[in-house]
């Protein structure tokens, strides 16, 4: 048996050690919450470009007609030239359809340097979720990108993925997967100290308020992914917050 010059000693090491776990836990909690909270100041000329996969390309290309009006990014750039009129603001988007992390890595040269953005704004992972990929992976190509973003002196602003499904409970089939590939995102722009624009957590709070149903689609997107016209809205405001 332990005797009580072992089991203080013992219980004193135990308590310093969750105080130290709680404690890091807090300042990481902490940390986030600042960089859910931190803008990228806007100044004259700068050149926003969306990076991402479908869901980029159709808010660009303001496509299907039948479920879209206006996509995000016109709704972003609207909105910014008009609020800052002397800046001369331009807003860019390049993507490709069922794109993941790595088909991104294959835009930087093609449709993402030649443009010359200032800033660039990064959705992605609902096709990496729903692939064999591995959450340690899909972590590794964000930060890879993120660091060839800045390589080029570009301002990096990190997104959590969206959807595969709207139900409000959790049961849509890649729910399990999408929060912990979103967790992953969240914790690199934590690593790498970046903006955090937290899309899965809008979404997932939207449907709760607006999907008494439990419908798997039509609340924000038409198919359970891709935007509807309020989807687009609810992007465009949420994108919107991280400029000033």
């Amino acid at each position: 048996m332990f005797s009580s010059r072992y089991l203080c000693p013992l219980l004193v090491f135990s308590i310093g050690a969750f105080w130290a776990q709680s404690r890091g836990a807090a300042l990481a909690e902490e940390n986030l919450e600042s960089l859910l909270n931190r803008q990228v100041e806007l100044k004259k000329g700068d050149r926003i470009l969306f990076l991402g996969d479908s869901l980029t390309y159709l808010a660009g290309k303001e496509e299907p007609k039948k479920h879209v009006t206006k996509g995000y990014v016109r709704i972003v750039e609207e909105t910014l030239q008009e609020k800052h009129k002397d800046k001369q603001i331009e807003v860019y988007w390049a993507s490709t359809g069922g794109g993941t992390v790595y088909t991104l890595h294959g835009l930087l040269e093609k449709s993402v340097f030649p443009k010359k953005p200032t800033i660039v704004v990064i959705q992605i992972g609902c096709n990496d979720a729903r692939s064999k990929m591995t959450s340690e992976k899909f972590g590794k190509g964000l930060e890879d990108l993120i660091d060839r973003l800045r390589e080029a002196k570009i301002t990096v602003v990190q997104c959590t993925l969206t959807s595969v499904g709207e139900k409000r409970d959790g049961t849509n089939p890649h729910d399990e997967r999408l929060e912990v590939f979103a967790e992953t995102a969240r914790q690199v722009a934590l690593k790498k100290q970046v903006p955090l624009n937290d899309l899965r957590k809008a979404f997932v709070v939207y449907w709760k308020k607006n999907n008494p149903e439990n419908k798997p689609r039509g609340i924000l997107t038409y198919d359970g992914n891709h935007f509807t016209d309020a989807g687009h809205r609810l992007v465009a405001e949420k994108m919107l917050t991280k400029f000033k």
